[in-house]
């Protein structure tokens, strides 16, 4: 049967990559709600990926715990990624308007796919992907310059303010991965430098590690604001990439505006 068997590591790129394929069904491996960075693969997940046609990965070090397995696996891989500094290319739209060519390329190669459907497929979710863009850059481009600034619990949303002209000040984890542990000595540090200039807002990953972030909230009289990362349970406000984005914005406007 056409299209069956493709697979993605991630709930999001399953969606991407089942609206580039015109609606054809994209399994997922990584569960809605767990950590990228974290998940460890079963046996049975290594059998869907060698039974799969084409296995979608974001790639970039993203998904650390399935690595090996990816690997090993003799079904063909499309990392939409490759060896990106930051693999959190899908909180920006356009990077991954730019991504969808090689993804369908993947689909049409691996998956027995029609081009010309799956070409008017991509070029209408290339549409959204814009649509989306303008709506979240018009949101907060409005933000007032002396407000435009924030300190993430880790390197995530790299990608997200260089789109939106946004600045991340500093890290409680100097790590793209949720895995990793500050020193007290670097919180203390960025505490006085968030002081300094006037810093008031901490973005946390929904259901990360933030002990740490609480910390230094309390220690700088910051406000914390819990964003979403990834995508949340089906049929919830979050629960696709398009609504998570949204969200992601909404929530970060109001706590940098204050």
């Amino acid at each position: 049967v056409q299209g069956v068997g493709i697979l993605a590591t991630t709930p999001l790129w399953a969606e991407l990559a089942s609206t580039v394929a015109c609606g054809q069904p994209v399994g997922f491996l990584i569960p809605r709600g767990a950590d990228h960075h974290g998940f460890e693969p079963s046996l049975a997940d290594r059998g869907r990926l060698d039974a799969a046609s084409l296995v979608v990965a974001n790639g970039g070090g993203l998904e650390g715990g399935l690595e090996d397995t990816l690997a090993a696996t003799p079904t063909p891989i499309h990392s939409i990624v490759g060896n990106a500094a930051d693999p959190h290319i899908w909180l920006d739209p356009i990077s991954v308007a730019e991504a969808l060519p090689a993804l369908a390329s993947a689909l049409i190669d691996h998956a027995g796919l029609n081009p010309a459907d799956i070409e008017a497929c991509r070029l209408d979710l290339d549409a959204r992907l814009r649509s989306l863009d303008e709506d979240v850059q018009g949101l907060l481009s409005t933000i007032p310059a002396s407000r435009r600034s924030f300190v993430t619990d880790h390197a995530m949303l790299g990608r997200f303010a260089d789109r939106y002209h946004l600045g991340v000040f500093g890290t409680v984890l100097e790590s793209h991965s949720s895995m990793a542990e500050p020193s007290a000595h670097d919180l203390e540090a960025l505490a006085e430098e968030m002081s300094e200039q006037g810093v008031a807002v901490i973005a946390i990953e929904e259901a990360g590690h933030d002990d740490d972030s609480r910390r230094l909230a309390e220690r700088t009289g910051a406000t914390i604001v819990e964003i979403p990362l990834r995508l949340g349970p089906e049929g919830s406000p979050t629960g696709t990439y398009e609504g998570m984005l949204r969200i992601l914005a909404e929530r970060l406007d109001d706590a940098l505006r204050g």
